[in-house]
C-alpha cells in the first residue's frame, strides 16, 4: 500500500510538472485597458485586437498562438511579446485606438502606435514571425527599446550537445584565439590578430541578423576549448601567435540527427556580413532541399542579368540553382539520402541553391532551351535555328532520378551526365561537377579574380569573352544594358554553333565506330575483339566553352592592371574584348576587321568561332592578336618561360625521342638477365632439375 502511494504520488507530481511546463507555454489572457497602457511604456509588442464572435479571429487564433509559442523564446530577447486585446471586454480601449475590423494586428512600442500589419503579409505562423523579426530587428525600433544582443558562451559539453543534433533551433558559432577572457568583443585582447580586431565589430552584427532569420549565436574560447578547436581544423586558435593569416573562425550547427549538423565556412575571411548571410541562409535552405516547379524553373531562366539603373547599386546576385530531378514512383530512399550529403560542398559555393522536383524538369529544360533559339534567331538572311534531336536527347531527356543545374539568365540547362542511377549517388563526382558550373551567366573581372578566370576549367574552356561597360550614371548603365543585351545573344549565338560541333563530332565518332564493327564482321574476326569494339565507349566531349565576363571602364586603371595594353588607344563602353588563356593574347577586332563590339551580332559571333573553332569558320584571313601584358599578383615564377615559350614541349619531344632510342638496350638487358636467371635454377649439361629445387 505504501509503495503505491509513493507511485500514485511521483506520478502526481510529474504530471503537475509536465502541467507547469504546458502552463509555462499557454497564452496570456487579453489585457485589461490599465494593462495595455503599463505594458506598452516598454518593448515592442505585436498586438491582436479581436471580438470573440468574429468567425475570422476564431480561425485565425490557432496560428496566433503557434506564432507566439515559436517565437516566445526569440521575442524575450527581443524585448517583444505577442499580447491581445478582447474588444468586446474593452470596447473604449479599442475604440480610443480607431480599430475599425477584426482581427486587427498593430506593432506598438514605447511611443505608442507604430503600424499596421502589412497587407501584403499573410495571417499565417510564418509570416507573423517574419513580421515580429523584421520589425525587432529594424534599427529605428532597435534604438527605441534598447535591445542588447549578445551571442552565448559555449561550452564543450554544450557544442557537443549542438552537434549532436539537440539543439531546438540553428546555431551559428565563432571560434575565438581568447586569451584569458571569456568575452570575445573585450577591446583589449587582440593586439596580435588585426583580424580579430575587426571581427569583434562584425560578430554583433552579425548576431543581430541572425535573430532575423531565426538563428541563436555562440561563441567559444579556444584556450578554454582546445580540443574542440583543434578537432575541427583550428588548432592556429589553441595557441596563437604573432603569425599572419589568424583570424575566427565561423561555423554553423544545424538541429536534428542529420548526416552532418556542423558546416563551417571555408570561404576565407571577410568582416563583412553579407557573406556569413548567405552562407547560413543557403545551408539551411538546402538542408531542406524544398520541391520546385515547373514554373518556378522556367521564370529563374527568364531573369535576364542587366545593370540596375541606381548608381552605386550592385548587381543582382546570378544564383545557381541545384535541381534533383526524379519520379516519385521510381525513386528509393539511397536516391533521396544523397541530397543530405550535398549540402556541405554546396555550402562552399555562393549562390547556390539546391532543391527536388518530380514536376517534369526534363520539360522545363526543354522550355529553357528554346528561349535561347527565339533569342538567337534575330537574323532574318539566315535559316532557322533549332537544336539537334541528339543534343536534346544527350541533355535534357536522361534517366531518372538525374540532376540539374539551372542559373538565372542561363539560357541552357546543364545535366549531370551518369551511365547509370547510382551514379547520381557518387557525391564526389557531384561535388566536382558543382565545381566545373560555379561560374555565373556572366562575371564581373576584376583584378581580384582574373588570374582565377584565366585558370579555369583549361580543358574544356577555350576563351574568355569580356563586355565593357560603363556603370558611372544612368545614361550610361541604360546603354550598357543595351550593348549586354546584345553581346549574350551573340555569346549564345556561338553556343548554338558549339553544341551542333559537339553533337557532329560525336555522331562521327559513332559512325565510325559502327563501321569498325561491321568491318570485324566481314573479316571474321573473333567475338572477343567484335565484342570490344561494340563496347568501346564514346566519351562525351563538351569542349570549346567561352567564359562571359564584364569589366565596368569607369574604373580607368582596371584594363591596364589585367594587362590589356598594345592595342588601341582607348576602349570605349560596348567594346568587346577576347581573351585567349592558352597562348596568352588577346583580340580586339572582329573577322570583318572592325572594331570588335556589340554593335554587330554576327560580327561578334563569327569572330568568337574564328579564335575558337577556327575549322568551322567561313572567314580564312588571320585574326591580328595582341599580346596580353599580365603579371600575376605572386609576381613571376621561374617557370613562367618555359610555360610561355611552350619550353615544356621540347623537352617532352626530347625525353620521348630518348626513350624510345634507350627502349632495345633496355630489352636486351632483360633478355640476358632472364636467361641467367633460368640457367641458375638448372644442373648439367641437359638442364636437368636439381634435387635441391624439387625438394
Amino acid at each position: 500500500m505504501k509503495l503505491l502511494m509513493l507511485l500514485s504520488s511521483l506520478l502526481w507530481a510529474l504530471a503537475l510538472g509536465e502541467q507547469a511546463e504546458e502552463d509555462d507555454f499557454q497564452l496570456r489572457e487579453p489585457l485589461t485597458e490599465q494593462e495595455f497602457q503599463k505594458e506598452m511604456q516598454s518593448g515592442l509588442h505585436i498586438v491582436e485586437f479581436f471580438s470573440p464572435y468574429c468567425p475570422h479571429c476564431l480561425e485565425f487564433a490557432p496560428h496566433w498562438e503557434k506564432a507566439w509559442k515559436k517565437f516566445h523564446p526569440q521575442g524575450e530577447k527581443l524585448n517583444m511579446s505577442f499580447v491581445q486585446v478582447n474588444c468586446v471586454k474593452d470596447g473604449d480601449l479599442c475604440a480610443a485606438e480607431q480599430i475599425l475590423a477584426y482581427p486587427a494586428i498593430r506593432l506598438y512600442g514605447p511611443q505608442g502606435f507604430i503600424k499596421n500589419y502589412p497587407d501584403d503579409f499573410a495571417k499565417t505562423e510564418e509570416d507573423l514571425i517574419r513580421f515580429a523579426r523584421q520589425e525587432a530587428l529594424d534599427p529605428i525600433n532597435m534604438e527605441a527599446v534598447d535591445i542588447k544582443i549578445s551571442s552565448e558562451l559555449l561550452t564543450s559539453q554544450r557544442f557537443n550537445e549542438l552537434v549532436a543534433g539537440k539543439g531546438a533551433e540553428p546555431y551559428l558559432v565563432s571560434f575565438w584565439p581568447t586569451k584569458g577572457s571569456d568575452n570575445p568583443l573585450d577591446d583589449k585582447m587582440y593586439d596580435f590578430c588585426e583580424d580579430c580586431q575587426s571581427f569583434q565589430k562584425t560578430w554583433p552584427l552579425l548576431s543581430r541578423k541572425m535573430l532575423s532569420l531565426g538563428v541563436s549565436t555562440g561563441h567559444i574560447n579556444c584556450e578554454t576549448s582546445p580540443n574542440i578547436c583543434k578537432g575541427l581544423g583550428f588548432g592556429r586558435l589553441v595557441h596563437p601567435d604573432y603569425e599572419e593569416g589568424l583570424y575566427p573562425r565561423v561555423a554553423l550547427v544545424l538541429p536534428g540527427t542529420g548526416v552532418n549538423n556542423l558546416f563551417i565556412y571555408e570561404n576565407g575571411f571577410t568582416s563583412s556580413v553579407p557573406p556569413y548571410e548567405d552562407f547560413v541562409s543557403r545551408t539551411i535552405f538546402n538542408s531542406e532541399a524544398p520541391e520546385i516547379s515547373l514554373e518556378e524553373i522556367v521564370a529563374l531562366v527568364h531573369k535576364d542579368f542587366k545593370f540596375p539603373e541606381e548608381v552605386d547599386t550592385p548587381p543582382p546576385a546570378q544564383n545557381l540553382h541545384v535541381v534533383f530531378s526524379y519520379d516519385p514512383e521510381n525513386v528509393v530512399p539511397e536516391d533521396l539520402h544523397v541530397l543530405e550529403h550535398l549540402v556541405y560542398p554546396l555550402s562552399k559555393i555562393p549562390n547556390a541553391y539546391l532543391h527536388k522536383s518530380s514536376d517534369g524538369v526534363p520539360v522545363a529544360a526543354k522550355a529553357t532551351l528554346n528561349y535561347m533559339y527565339e533569342k538567337i534567331n534575330y537574323n532574318r538572311s539566315e535559316s532557322e535555328k533549332l537544336p539537334k534531336t541528339e543534343f536534346l536527347e544527350l541533355n535534357l531527356f536522361p534517366q531518372s532520378p538525374t540532376f540539374y543545374i539551372f542559373k538565372e539568365g542561363d539560357w541552357v540547362p546543364h545535366l549531370y551526365r551518369g551511365d547509370s542511377t547510382t551514379e547520381t549517388r557518387d557525391v564526389e563526382g557531384l561535388g566536382e561537377w558543382f565545381n566545373q558550373s560555379i561560374l555565373p551567366v556572366i562575371t564581373e573581372v576584376t583584378a581580384n579574380n582574373f588570374e582565377q578566370l584565366l585558370n579555369f576549367e583549361r580543358l574544356t574552356t577555350d576563351a574568355i569573352v569580356i563586355q565593357l561597360v560603363d556603370l558611372k550614371d544612368i545614361q550610361s548603365i541604360q546603354e550598357s544594358n543595351e550593348n549586354l543585351n546584345n553581346f549574350l545573344i551573340a555569346a549564345y549565338d556561338y553556343e548554338d554553333v558549339r553544341m551542333q560541333n559537339v553533337v557532329k563530332v560525336r555522331t562521327g565518332e559513332r559512325t565510325a565506330k559502327n563501321k569498325k564493327v561491321k568491318l570485324l564482321k566481314a573479316q571474321k574476326a573473333s567475338s572477343n575483339a567484335i565484342g570490344k569494339a561494340y563496347h568501346q565507349e564514346i566519351a562525351f566531349l563538351d569542349y570549346d566553352k567561352v567564359i562571359l565576363g564584364y569589366i565596368d571602364i569607369s574604373n580607368n586603371d582596371l584594363l591596364k592592371e589585367l594587362g590589356f595594353t598594345g592595342g588601341r588607344d582607348a576602349y570605349k563602353s560596348g567594346d568587346v574584348l577576347v581573351v585567349d588563356p592558352l597562348e596568352g593574347v588577346f583580340y580586339d577586332k572582329d573577322v570583318l576587321g572592325n572594331e570588335l563590339n556589340t554593335n554587330s551580332i554576327y560580327a561578334l559571333r563569327e569572330t568568337l568561332v574564328k579564335i575558337v573553332l577556327p575549322q568551322l569558320s567561313r572567314f580564312h584571313e588571320k585574326l591580328e592578336s595582341q599580346k596580353l601584358k599580365y603579371i600575376p599578383k605572386g609576381g613571376f615564377s621561374i617557370f613562367d618561360p618555359l610555360i610561355e615559350y611552350r619550353v615544356w614541349r621540347y623537352f617532352c619531344v626530347v625525353g620521348l625521342i630518348v626513350l624510345v632510342c634507350k627502349v632495345p638496350s633496355f630489352y636486351r638487358k632483360f633478355k640476358i638477365g632472364k636467361n641467367y636467371k633460368a640457367k641458375r635454377n638448372t644442373t648439367g649439361l641437359l638442364g636437368q632439375t636439381s634435387k635441391r629445387s624439387k625438394d
